[in-house]
This record gives structure tokens, C-alpha cells and sequence, in this order.
């Protein structure tokens, strides 16, 4: 395999670096040095601007690490980009705020129109990156990039190296057709999870839990609550001790008794829509706590190759189960107080 200096440089610095360099490219002067790659970084500043690809762009200057901000550039003395880079980690500590009011203050009164990018190449749940959206930041996927590298042939090894290495994470992400790269990799099971927040249809999470058996990437969705507890759908991947679906139960008073009553009523729900539901190999009552693993939740042909759509079905399935049981867990309850009330408005009458 040809050496590829960025899947060593795989630091948020090194990756700074070459969006800064690109950016440069873009001056106007650097076209007599490599055509090709001009037009690359002009491409790239055009898809960060969000402007036609008629606007002219003859000026432009770029670095790193201003007032904190990953990489910077002004264009044409009009535009400035505070680019916030990120690889696999997200957003801390409340920068994005931060560096969206020191270049504001900065360049106030200026005439410099601003656009702040969060640029991400590694995978994020749409969740947080909906949530920096709302902070007034564009967000530049990987796809996004890849797409602009490889509709430019140029003839730089650095340039090459960079497009080559995002193409590979985003093959990487896309393997998870194949059942076995969910657990088996890692940029596949985080592929995996987006896809499945893209297709699930209501507002779902996922990010890496750590724990004392090692941790695991977990996805969660479809809170469905009782007067008593709450309960959820969870996905775990513990990669080499595998992947699987349970229902979770928080929001409660920690009780060995509830996680085996609850899981008593539900079943009845479960084997009406066809789901087999088993008790973890061990219940253990803590602020959320696996209530339920759900079997054959993977359909899997002969090549190894994951059913989406059926896994999509017996997802629904399972949500019946939850709508249906906190449905009729509700009543019970509505009911009980409307005895409990008629028995207090009785017990009134009669003495008076």
C-alpha cells in the first residue's frame, strides 16, 4: 500500500495545516505555480462562501490559530471564514460562542461579511450537528470536501494524499451494508448510526459510553413515559462483544422488582407483534437499566449483508410495544385515580 503521510498526521493540527494551505492556493498569483490546484482551492473557498461558481475570487489570505479559531482566511477583502476544524472530537467549553463573538467584535464596523463553518471530518451524531447549526455555523460535512478534491485532477502529492485519506474514512463509514464492519470497525458502526438517525424518523442520539467492561457506541430514541418510569430504545455496540438492541428504563425509584414486573408486561405486547424479548443475563437497578434484550433484532443473508429494511421493521415493531404498553400503563393509572376519588367523594357523603 502506497504511504500516505495523513493517515499518520491524524491530529486536528495536521488537518489545520492543510486547510490553511489549500486556502492560500486560492490567491489569485498562486495560479502560474499549479493551475490545477488553484482552481481546487477556489472550489473549496466557493463551497465554504456558498456563492456561484461565476464569483470571482483574486485575493486571499489564510492561516491558522487566530484568537483560538482552527483557520481563518479573508477573501477579496470581503468575506471572512473562521473555519472551527474538527476530526473525530465535537464542539467544548462553549468556543464556537466564543469565537463567534471575537471575530464579530473584530471586524465590526469593517464592511467584512462573516460566515462561520464548522467543518467536520470525522462522523457526528445530526443531533449536536443541528444544535451548532442553531449557533450560526454552516456545517461542512466530509462528503462535502471529497466531493470537491476529487472533481479536481491535480498533480500535488500533499493535495492527493489529503483527498485520498477522506476517501477512505468515507468508504470506511458507508461499509456497514456488510454486517460484520459494524462491530469488526469502527468508522462503519459510526456510518451505521447515522444512516440509522437519517431513517428512524424522530429525534434519535448516539456518541460513545464508557464503562467498566470497556464501553460501548450506543443509539437511543423513543422515550415512551408512565406515571412510574420512562422507557427507551437503546442500540449498543460493544464491537468484539457485539451489537444489540434492549429497552432501557430511567426516570424511576431503582427496584429489581419493577425491571421483572415491567418486563412481565410487556411481553404480552412483544409476542403480539412477533418480538421475542429476554432478561440481560443480569438485572442490575441503577438511575437507567437494561430492562429488556430484544433476539434476532439483525436479519443477515448468506453474503454477510445487513436487511436495513427488515431491521427498520422490527424497530417499529418494538415502538409498538413501548407506545402500547405506556398507552395502556397510563390508563390503568387514570383509572385507579378515578376510583381512589370517587371512593374519597363517597366517603364524604356519608359523613356528612
Amino acid at each position: 500500500m502506497k504511504p500516505n503521510i495523513f493517515s499518520l498526521a491524524t491530529k486536528e493540527l495536521s488537518q489545520d495545516s492543510f486547510f490553511a494551505w489549500l486556502l492560500q492556493w486560492g490567491n489569485a498569483d498562486c495560479r502560474q505555480y499549479n493551475g490545477p490546484l488553484h482552481e481546487a482551492a477556489q472550489a473549496f473557498i466557493r463551497l465554504l462562501l456558498q456563492c456561484p461558481a461565476d464569483y470571482e475570487i483574486k485575493q486571499v489570505e489564510a492561516g491558522r490559530q487566530w484568537q483560538g479559531i482552527d483557520v481563518w482566511a479573508e477573501v477579496n477583502g470581503e468575506y471572512f471564514i473562521a473555519i472551527e476544524d474538527k476530526t473525530n472530537t465535537g464542539e467544548h467549553s462553549e468556543q464556537l460562542e466564543r469565537y463567534h463573538k471575537i471575530a464579530t467584535e473584530h471586524y465590526q464596523n469593517t464592511g467584512f461579511k462573516l460566515v462561520f463553518i464548522y467543518l467536520k471530518t470525522g462522523n457526528e451524531s445530526i443531533t449536536t450537528l443541528n444544535e451548532i447549526g442553531a449557533k450560526g455555523y454552516a456545517i461542512v460535512s466530509r462528503k462535502l470536501v471529497v466531493d470537491v478534491l476529487v472533481a479536481h485532477q491535480v498533480e500535488n502529492d500533499i493535495f492527493n494524499d489529503f483527498k485520498e485519506y477522506l476517501s477512505d474514512i468515507e468508504l470506511q463509514s458507508n461499509s456497514y451494508l456488510i454486517f460484520s464492519n459494524i462491530t469488526d470497525d469502527w468508522k462503519a458502526a459510526e456510518g451505521f448510526f447515522v444512516r440509522l438517525q437519517e431513517l428512524v424518523g424522530e429525534w434519535s442520539d448516539w456518541r460513545y459510553v464508557p464503562n467498566q467492561t470497556g464501553g460501548f457506541l450506543g443509539f437511543w430514541y423513543h422515550w415512551r413515559g408512565t406515571e412510574e418510569f420512562d422507557l427507551y430504545i437503546q442500540i449498543e455496540n460493544g464491537f468484539a462483544n457485539g451489537i444489540k438492541v434492549v429497552i432501557k428504563i430511567g426516570d424511576w425509584t431503582p427496584s429489581v422488582e419493577t425491571l421483572y414486573a415491567v418486563l412481565e408486561g410487556l411481553q404480552p405486547y412483544a409476542q403480539a407483534q412477533g418480538l421475542t424479548l429476554r432478561k440481560p443475563q443480569k438485572y442490575r437497578a441503577g438511575a437507567t437499566s437494561t430492562l429488556a434484550v430484544l433476539s434476532n433484532a439483525f436479519l443477515v443473508n448468506e453474503a454477510g449483508e445487513l436487511n436495513i429494511e427488515a431491521f427498520l421493521a422490527t424497530l417499529k415493531s418494538l415502538q409498538l410495544v413501548l407506545d402500547e404498553y405506556s398507552t395502556a400503563e397510563r390508563a390503568k393509572a387514570q383509572q385507579l385515580l378515578a376510583a381512589e376519588s370517587l371512593t374519597t367523594v363517597s366517603a364524604t357523603t356519608q359523613s356528612e
